[in-house]
């Protein structure tokens, strides 16, 4: 009996829906309604035939016409009457790859083959069998595990009755799907599930997980980051702007605390975007940011930061996100006494918005210092679940509105009588009083900046809110 989630690849060429595959197995709507706009609401006489779904975080692969999209392995969890496994999205398999970026990516394919405990192989009914289908057919039946052939993009009855050749890949009966109408997923399901090994736990609680975005620029390091975390070459490192296209999710436990962490893409700014696939997967990247706990900054300490760089910091802040800023390639900074604080009066000026947040040096290249960015994120974590008791908050207030009484505005001052923190995750403070809608921002810097005096809340931003009484 194993006692590791087993886990599910996704492989097939490119560009015959492996990801929309993915996408549809982890999706968190239900897969029989009958409808196929995943965000849309179904109409009041629509009826699902089936309400059973797969319980996964809503998490999606980026799907494009280009081939070559999908490069890292993506994994999620996914639960399936009553069974807990793992789907892994890979890259396309080329057997004979001419670019060392496309070599790479069938290392990883051959990574996820390895780890499998089941194979979905994936062809396009459209196209017919390739000479790749078969070369990659001969390639899977090769690792003697449990395969299943899914041929996809059944969309119509013509394709069903066209389908039948690839009876002559030479696998057991062919499983028919459509993720476009999200047909065939259902019955697919069923049949992984009831093919699984036994393992210890059938259910995975991940709600104290801390989810971590790794952001940045194109080219900062942010993958060599996680591999050197890892220890392996999970993510693709390549010197060329773009290479990891989709955010990828990876869990990681450090200190006995479970970390998932996201690999984004490199978010370039707007103007910079010129095609549909780039704008897609910054989308995915932003997307990362709101769904995570902590939002990890990787900036590059051999340039100087730019606009990107301090637009991607004040959306983490806009958001409510705490966060970490990592300075990476501090191996190839000449340094004497005072290079780092020369650094950090830098970084004070040039990222304002994150003035709060701590900074971590290290160097992917060596491994320095790479581990303590899991050591910060969890104490930063650990501020941005705070709560302050009421009577130590009114203390304080009590004790800056003497020192600093609100200034007046148009001759009336504001009365600040009460406060009280309402929520965590960000820290959110609502205060009561009289004319407080004459509050101006500099006062309110006052009060943030001496609650984190008082009490912390090291890298993670601070709302305040009023209401009159």
């Amino acid at each position: 009996m194993e006692t590791r989630r087993p886990i599910v690849a996704i492989v097939g060429r490119p560009n015959v829906g492996k990801s929309s595959l993915f996408n549809r197995i982890t999706a968190s709507a239900p897969l029989t309604l009958p409808y196929t706009n995943d965000d849309a609401e179904p109409e009041a006489n629509d009826k699902p035939v089936n309400t059973r779904r797969p319980r996964a975080s809503r998490k999606f692969a980026v799907v494009h016409d280009t081939p070559g999209v999908t490069r890292d392995r993506n994994y999620a969890d996914v639960e399936w009457a009553d069974r807990a496994f793992t789907v892994v999205d890979t890259g396309g398999l080329d057997i004979d790859p001419d670019d060392r970026l496309i070599d790479n990516v069938q290392s990883q394919v051959d990574t996820a083959l390895d780890e499998a405990s089941l194979i979905l192989f994936v062809v396009d009914a459209r196209t017919g069998i390739m000479p790749h289908d078969r070369t990659v057919a001969d390639k899977l039946r090769a690792t003697d595990k449990p395969i299943f052939l899914v041929v996809n993009k059944v969309d119509t009855e013509r394709f069903r009755n066209e389908a039948a050749e690839f009876y002559a890949l030479g696998f057991p009966e062919p499983i028919w799907t459509s993720c476009v109408q999200n047909d065939g997923i259902r019955e697919l399901l069923d049949l992984v599930v009831d093919s699984l090994p036994e393992t210890d736990e059938t259910l995975y609680d991940t709600s104290g997980t801390i989810k971590i975005a790794i952001v940045g620029r194109p080219n900062v390091g942010k993958s060599s980051l996680i591999n050197n975390l890892l220890g392996e070459e999970r993510m693709i490192v390549d010197d060329r702007p773009g290479t990891t296209r989709d955010a990828v999710n990876i869990q990681i436990v450090h200190d006995n605390i479970p970390f998932e962490i996201v690999d984004t893409a490199g978010m370039r700014r707007k103007s910079a975007i010129n095609d549909e696939l780039e704008s897609a997967t910054v989308k995915r990247a932003i997307h990362s940011i709101r769904q995570s706990d902590i939002a990890v900054l990787v900036l590059d300490v051999t340039q100087e930061a730019a606009q990107q760089d301090k637009t991607i910091a004040k959306f983490i802040e806009r958001q409510g996100k705490a966060s970490v800023l990592v300075m990476n390639k501090w191996d190839l900074i000449e340094k004497d006494n005072a290079t780092h604080p020369a650094f950090m009066e830098k970084l004070d000026i040039q990222l304002p918005q994150l003035d709060y947040v701590p900074r971590v040096f290290v160097s992917a290249a060596t491994g320095q210092r790479v581990t303590q960015i899991l050591t910060t994120a969890l104490e930063v974590h650990r501020e941005y679940c705070t709560h302050i008791p009421t009577p130590a908050l009114n203390e304080l207030l009590l004790e800056l509105r003497n020192a600093h009484p609100p200034p007046r505005v148009k001759g009336v001052r504001p009365a600040l009588k009460y406060i009280t923190q309402v929520e965590t995750k960000p820290p959110t403070f609502l205060i009561f009083g009289r004319n407080v809608n004459r509050v101006g921002q500099p006062y309110e810097a006052y009060l943030v900046n001496n609650i984190r005096r008082e009490f912390g809340f090291h890298g993670t931003p601070i709302r305040i809110f009023y209401r009159r009484s």
